[in-house]
């Protein structure tokens, strides 16, 4: 039987007395990592893996070269880790808060990555712009990092932009950090997509596809059978992919809420705290907005903005911080609407009450009483509205007010 780097980790384990579990415990590699180093399911692990490997084993000084260098050996160079650099994770954001419900869920998504033939996992991260979708995959992506042995990817589509990158450019970025060299990459984007699926099938690998335009964008990048993990962030719900699962992020609750914008400002004025917290809508990028804005301006009380923000008039102009701009984020979703969708999205602003339903829409916009209900669905799917039982739907507070903005400027006074 050959000397493999599994074996050997067995064999260290079982002198040691210890299960997987007491192994995971003493080194901080998951049990689940171990495991499928055992069983040789997982390619080379990183140097720094071994090493707490090898501290949690104990092993003299004279065995620890040649478990080091089987580790090194790995699996056969058709299964090796994407290189280091290729397609990297952006940083983790220091002061990450909360979504304690929605990493479980992510986590328990990602024990379902199994080897062939079961296919590999796929989690879609949908929600309004500024909701935290991007932080919180990437959040994710390193607390599993380890456990997905073959590396991670992170990629962004795009998905907002004039031009979205298109799903065969994003197959070449990714045949290259798997390095397939430039001449190996198939012309055409079906074999493109059959050759990731086939690099992927004995890789234990994370994907992280960000800022996805629509599913004929996604779909291609899709992994078939094996042990990889792809996360995709969209604005868009992704309706129309079959056999993923969902994660529909919402606003923080009140309490995460508050928590990050004292992470980012100090523990100060807690009842002005609380009320700019509400201001915000809960939103993660206007809280960071805000923050950002009070550290920028230490002369400031938090009182000071949040008499600032109280005004809804002009409380979109107060959330800006250098190159964030809350109006910005929405105007971005806003531009990706049929004109119908554009104008009801405008005129549902005028609607009286928290929430309101189709028969209401008909109303502040008359011209196309038979599309309303398709106008009202492509709202919700862009999440520019919130869709509630009973066929009603809501504005998150922020982009009311953007609402309210465009049609200040886009319909004249008269018709309002």
């Amino acid at each position: 039987m050959s000397d493999t780097f599994g074996r050997r980790l067995r064999e260290h384990r079982h002198t040691a007395g210890l299960t997987m579990e007491q192994l995971a415990e003493r080194s901080g590699v998951s049990a689940r990592a171990i495991s499928d180093m055992e069983r040789e399911r997982s390619v080379a692990p990183q140097r720094r893996t071994v090493q707490a490997l090898a501290d949690a084993l104990e092993l003299p000084e004279a065995d620890q070269p040649a478990f080091l260098a089987a580790a090194r050996a790995g699996r056969p160079k058709a299964t090796a880790a994407v290189p280091a650099g290729c397609c990297a994770l952006p940083r983790p954001i220091p002061d990450f808060t909360g979504r304690g419900r929605e990493l479980a869920q992510l986590r328990r998504v990602a024990a379902a990555a199994q080897p062939a033939p079961v296919v590999a996992p796929v989690m879609t991260v949908s929600g309004t712009a500024g909701v935290g979708k991007t932080t919180l995959a990437v959040q994710a992506a390193h607390l599993l990092g380890t456990e997905f042995t073959g590396g991670t990817l992170f990629v962004d589509l795009r998905g907002m932009d004039a031009r979205p990158a298109g799903a065969a450019e994003t197959l070449a970025r990714l045949l290259s950090a798997f390095g397939v060299g430039d001449t190996e990459i198939p012309a055409d984007e079906t074999d493109r997509a059959g050759l990731y699926r086939d690099l992927l099938q004995h890789r234990r690998i994370l994907v992280v596809l960000d800022n996805v335009a629509d599913e004929a964008q996604v779909r291609p990048l899709l992994p078939g059978p094996g042990p990889s993990l792809t996360f995709v962030t969209s604005r868009r719900l992704l309706a129309g992919l079959e056999g993923v699962h969902r994660l529909n992020l919402t606003q923080l609750p009140a309490g995460d809420a508050a928590t990050l914008l004292r992470r980012i400002i100090g523990d100060r004025e807690p009842e002005a705290i609380s009320e700019v917290v509400e201001l915000c809508g809960r939103l993660p990028l206007a809280l960071r907005i805000a923050g950002n804005r009070l550290m920028s301006r230490p002369h400031w009380t938090v009182r000071h903005l949040a008499d600032r923000l109280s005004g809804e008039h002009r409380r979109l102009d107060q959330l800006i911080a250098g190159d964030l701009r809350i109006a910005a984020a929405f105007s971005l979703s806003y531009t990706q609407l049929s004109p119908q969708a554009r104008r009801l999205f405008r005129r549902l602003s005028l609607a009286p009450g928290g929430d309101f339903d189709a028969s209401l829409a008909r109303a502040l916009d008359p011209a196309d009483p038979e599309g309303i209900e398709d106008a009202l669905d492509e709202l919700v799917e862009l999440s520019l509205l919130q869709a509630h039982v009973d066929g009603r739907y809501r504005f998150h507070n922020l982009i009311r007010l953007f609402a309210r903005e465009r049609l200040a400027e886009e319909e004249a006074a008269e018709p309002r």
